[in-house]
Parts: C-alpha cells; sequence; structure tokens
C-alpha cells in the first residue's frame, strides 16, 4: 500500500506534539497541518520537537496572504527544526477568501502561484550565501542586498507540494513543484479522468519523471462500526463542500443534490444539508464504515498514488467528534 499520513486538528501544542509522536510510533509517513483556524506553521514546531522520523508538512498554507520572503524564511526554520522533515505545502486559496478576509491581490492563480513557487525556491537557496536576490515579475519585485541569513540550511531545496483541484493547477503542481496534494474530496472518478491526466500532461510538458514527483491523495475517512453515524459524519463534511463554488466540477454528476444542499443553506439549516446528500454521493467522494472495510476501500485510492492522506470529517460536526474520528483512524491504520 502507499505510504500513509494523517491531517492534524487543531489542539494545543502539547497535544499536538503527543499526535505526532503517536502517528510516527503508528507508522504513519507524514502529518499534514491545514490553514483556516490557525497558522499552520507553527503546530509543526510543537511536533517537530518530539519526533525524529515523520516527515511533517503545511497541506495547506496560503501562497498569496504572506510573502514569500516571510513563507521561505518560515519554511527554512522548520526544516532546521525537524532535522530535514518539512515540506511546504502551498495552495492559491479562493478568491474571496484572499480579498475579502486578507486583503490581497488574487490575481490569475496559475501564473501568480508559478511565480510564488519561483522566488520561494530563489531565496531559500540564497539566504545564507549573502547573494543578492533579484526577482522580477508580474506579481512580485523583490530586490534584497547586503542580507544574509546566519544560519546554514538543512537543506538548501525544501520540497514544495501544491495544491490542486482543476485541471490547470494540477498541470502546474506537475510543472513546477515537487508533488501534488490532493482535496479530501476528490472521488475516484475525478481522479482517474482528471487528475492522473492533468498529472502527466504537466510531467511531460516540462520534461519531468513521474518517479521524481509524489502525488498525495486526501481522502475523508469516517471509521465506526456504526455504519449509518460514519457515513452522516462523512456527508456532513460532503455538504460542505458542495456550496463552494470552485468545487463545482467534482459534484457534476449530482447536480440535482447539489441544488437541496444549497436551498438547505440558504434557509440556515445544516441538518437539511446533510440530509441532501445522497448514498451515492458519500459512497464517491468519502470512505465509511467499519475498520475492515475502510482499509479495504482506502485500498482502490492507495493503487493510484504515493501516499495517502487519511482526513476525518471536520465539517459540518461537532469538533469532538472529528477527533474521535481521528483517533479511530490512528488505531486502524496503526502498523
Amino acid at each position: 500500500m502507499s505510504r500513509l499520513s494523517i491531517a492534524a486538528g487543531i489542539a494545543p501544542a502539547a497535544e499536538l506534539a503527543r499526535l505526532a509522536r503517536r502517528a510516527e510510533d503508528a507508522g504513519f509517513d507524514a502529518l499534514w497541518t491545514a490553514e483556516m483556524f490557525h497558522d499552520p506553521f507553527l503546530p509543526l514546531a510543537a511536533a517537530a520537537s518530539s519526533t525524529s522520523r515523520i516527515r511533517l508538512g503545511t497541506s495547506i498554507a496560503l501562497a498569496f496572504v504572506r510573502s514569500p520572503w516571510v513563507t521561505a524564511l518560515s519554511a527554512l526554520d522548520l526544516d532546521v527544526l525537524s532535522g530535514g522533515r518539512f515540506i511546504l505545502g502551498l495552495g492559491t486559496g479562493l478568491k474571496r477568501l484572499n480579498e475579502r478576509w486578507h486583503g490581497v491581490a488574487y490575481g490569475k492563480p496559475t501564473p501568480h502561484i508559478r511565480e510564488c513557487v519561483k522566488l520561494i525556491r530563489l531565496i531559500t537557496e540564497r539566504a545564507h550565501t549573502g547573494e543578492p536576490i533579484r526577482f522580477s515579475g508580474h506579481y512580485y519585485d523583490v530586490d534584497i542586498q547586503g542580507w544574509q541569513r546566519p544560519l546554514a540550511p538543512t537543506r538548501e531545496n525544501i520540497p514544495i507540494y501544491l495544491a490542486g483541484v482543476r485541471e490547470g493547477m494540477i498541470r502546474t503542481a506537475a510543472e513546477v513543484a515537487d508533488g501534488l496534494l490532493g482535496h479530501p474530496i476528490y472521488s475516484l472518478r475525478w481522479i482517474n479522468e482528471v487528475v492522473l491526466p492533468s498529472l502527466s500532461r504537466g510531467l511531460r510538458d516540462s520534461g519531468r519523471r513521474r518517479e521524481d514527483f509524489e502525488l498525495c491523495l486526501a481522502v475523508c475517512c469516517a471509521v465506526d462500526r456504526d455504519v449509518a453515524a460514519a457515513r452522516r459524519a462523512a456527508a456532513a463534511t460532503i455538504a460542505f463542500y458542495a456550496t463552494v463554488n470552485t468545487y463545482e466540477p467534482l459534484f457534476a454528476h449530482f447536480a440535482l443534490e447539489v441544488a437541496n444542499i444549497r436551498d438547505a443553506l440558504m434557509s440556515g439549516d445544516q441538518g437539511r444539508m446533510v440530509d441532501a446528500v445522497s448514498d451515492e454521493m458519500v459512497d464517491a467522494f468519502a470512505v465509511a464504515g467499519p475498520p475492515g472495510e475502510v482499509k479495504r476501500n482506502i485500498a482502490e485510492y492507495a493503487q493510484l498514488a504515493d501516499s495517502i492522506c487519511l482526513s476525518p470529517p471536520d465539517q459540518l460536526i461537532d469538533p469532538r467528534e472529528t477527533e474521535r474520528y481521528r483517533e479511530a483512524l490512528l488505531a486502524t491504520f496503526s502498523d
């Protein structure tokens, strides 16, 4: 089976450190932190202090809301703290989130993220050398002279993974990044019909080899012997993402259900939103059920990827329920 990783939740530093250590002891390959309710970098400092083998990555840090210089320094710091185990996972985020929440220009996300990745690589490679760092593009114009980071990097080339949902961003990841971070609401159909062909095209166009690139597929997983409870928890996360315009192509085969979910959203009825998620949608977008069944179904994704990130349901449900499903994933997939 592909290497397994797990998505971390929101918790105090001591709890995150314990989670990272348990995931490492259980044989997980990586621990990922997200950006929505906390900074994605800081929890990994706690995780780095309690582990020695597990990789630590951001899935995802928003690329445009902080300067490439700040992002590069955060990556360098975490790579030192972890002894060379950090992965910088970046994503563009939604246009309205960038512009309304952060007050930054979004522009055209594909060329914007290309420039961002190129500049971050330039900074991480030269920060310790004292060489001038000059970059002039459409989105960034940077001129750093007379500055040198007084700490040698653990690695000059820190792996950068990009998140992508649609064809253009997936191709971009294949062209300029070291890996692709899949969305937890990818269906197997979307992976086979969109992700894999787009990935192949991007690698081919950039003259890169497949073995030099990591495809990490995230899967929404709810492990529970109470099958109905597991499926409803998964349905809640599916309902949340079905309301986001950016993800409309993923739900193209469920137009009626999506219309009903959005109608319930407009009336403020979260229960009805979840009720509108059909059994077919749960089967398409999540893996839910008792441990043995979940492990068998995850194997279908594992055949297509280099690594799998197990993500518990985390939308429209009580956070304590999310943590219970995270605990079940650790127990189910421990070596």
